[in-house]
């Protein structure tokens, strides 16, 4: 079905302009995506009764703003730099899994300095080594284009155990398991380790994310506060003393939100308590590669693995972060006995994963040094990033603002006096262009400490810095407004 048009007559604006706001409206919605037909001239004419000449002054107006292009044989469209803009109705609910569909309508969104997004920059992707990894598997393509295997590619898993190798874990290829991104390793491990009504510790604040698969498959969560070292041990031993949780889950290298490295002997101290009351630790390492420090952090699988605790934690990470979202390329590594728990559910949901192409010539781009090359180019770009953000925060917030200091990864947590009402912050910096997270998604308990996330990894230095400036300018006016 073609594109209908509804117009509001208004004998105040000219029929052109009345055509061309219309088109302007969904278009700024999201209705009309790049790259969607509009109607010819000839037939939007007689569709809304006028000439064709009006059409013809309605398009030019759009197509100086922008928003539609002609392609001489082929129509008029809508142009791919055409980009919806933040709606109305963005960000009014808190729920993980309503947060976490913003977030991704924020990235095709007009958005002057977009801070909510913990993600790497597309500018920086390494597209041209990626593809001639894709172009050498040509010779192959019945293989590539056919059906992989359950656990994944062969060439793959064997690349994320030698990538596991350089970071102190020893993995055999048979223990990994290659999965659609982060987000399904983890939904399958919920689902195997816990049934709905069951416990399951978690830090506070934590994954957005994960909250979503806890709130879809009627998980409990056990909140576990943090402090600048790590979970704090004492709080998880009453917990564990009063409850049975079925695991644990963590995020220990360069957290998210709050970009905290867990020190070694706190997840030490972890590992004493899985041993002790025999709970499962799930390690979500999808950062642990983006670290700007001399000595990146061990993780807490390698550390398991020296206290021959290996058979009680599950390793995850993601390719999302280091790379490339798109290849949508995750994998966890178990021991053989929970392997054989998460196959059977991984195999009725998604018969082989990441598509085999994408696969093999992930592999090739590992194993070929690809990575590694990649991330000693970017590192030193969001390292600058990650130190323009906090001179930008200790440039401009106002006294009462705190903020975590990441040594890695993309994610800074700030938190303030609760001067402000649920989402007002978020909804007064998106009017000036600010798109950040709000804390409470990251919550399952909320205090009178208010938070939000800022994230740097994709955003120009200049970007950074204005982007703190706007929020600062909101903060010191609400502050100004509280009594003495």
């Amino acid at each position: 079905m073609g594109v209908r048009v509804k117009l509001r007559h208004d004998k105040h604006m000219a029929l052109y302009r009345h055509i061309a706001e219309e088109f302007r409206t969904r278009i700024a919605k999201g209705e009309l995506p790049p790259g969607t037909r509009l109607p010819t001239v000839r037939a939007l004419a007689r569709e809304v009764g006028t000439t064709r000449l009006t059409v013809h002054n309605a398009y030019r107006e759009l197509q100086s703003d922008g928003l539609i292009e002609s392609v001489v044989g082929r129509g008029t469209f809508v142009s791919p730099q055409a980009r919806p803009a933040v709606p109305l109705s963005f960000g009014e609910r808190l729920e993980p899994d309503s947060v976490l569909s913003d977030l991704h309508r924020l990235q095709h969104a007009r958005v002057l300095h977009n801070l909510a997004l913990a993600t790497a920059d597309p500018a920086l992707f390494p597209y041209a080594a990626f593809w001639a990894c894709l172009d050498s598997l040509k010779p192959l393509a019945q293989e590539v284009f056919g059906y992989g295997s359950l656990m994944g590619e062969p060439e793959l898993r064997v690349a994320i155990s030698e990538l596991l190798e350089q970071r102190g874990i020893g993995a055999d290829p048979k223990e990994v398991l290659v999965t659609v991104g982060g987000l399904q390793g983890l939904a399958l491990v919920c689902r195997a380790l816990a049934e709905p009504g069951e416990e399951v510790l978690l830090e506070e604040p934590t994954y957005l994310g994960l909250l979503g698969i806890l709130k879809q498959f009627r998980l409990k969560p056990l909140p576990v506060p943090l402090n600048p070292e790590g979970p704090r041990l004492e709080v998880l031993e009453a917990l564990l003393k009063r409850h049975r949780p079925r695991f644990y889950y963590t995020i220990p290298s360069y957290h998210n939100p709050t970009g905290l490295r867990f020190q070694e002997g706190r997840l030490q101290g972890l590992l004493e308590l899985a041993r002790t009351y025999g709970f499962t630790l799930v390690e979500d390492d999808t950062l642990g590669l983006l670290s700007y420090e001399k000595t990146p952090p061990t993780p807490l699988l390698a550390l398991a693995q020296r206290m021959g605790l290996e058979a009680q934690v599950v390793h995850l990470a993601s390719l999302s972060k280091v790379l490339m979202p798109g290849l949508r390329i995750g994998y966890l590594v178990a021991a053989p006995a929970l392997l054989e728990r998460f196959l059977p559910l991984h195999n009725v949901s998604d018969i082989t994963g990441p598509p085999p192409l994408l696969q093999r010539a992930t592999a090739r781009f590992i194993r070929q040094g690809g990575l590694k090359q990649h991330l000693k180019q970017v590192l030193p770009l969001y390292q600058k990033r990650r130190d323009t953000l906090l001179q930008s925060l200790r440039r401009y917030m106002p006294k009462g603002v705190e903020w975590s200091r990441p040594e890695g990864g993309f994610s800074c947590w700030v938190s303030l006096p609760r001067l402000f009402s649920n989402l007002e912050l978020h909804h007064q910096a998106l009017a000036q262009g600010v798109a950040i997270t709000p804390g409470e998604a990251f919550l399952v308990q909320t205090d009178e400490t208010m938070h939000f996330r800022l994230c740097f990894g994709a955003q120009t230095a200049e970007g950074l810095e204005e982007g703190v400036k706007e929020l600062a300018k909101l903060i010191r006016a609400r502050v100004a407004q509280e009594p003495a």
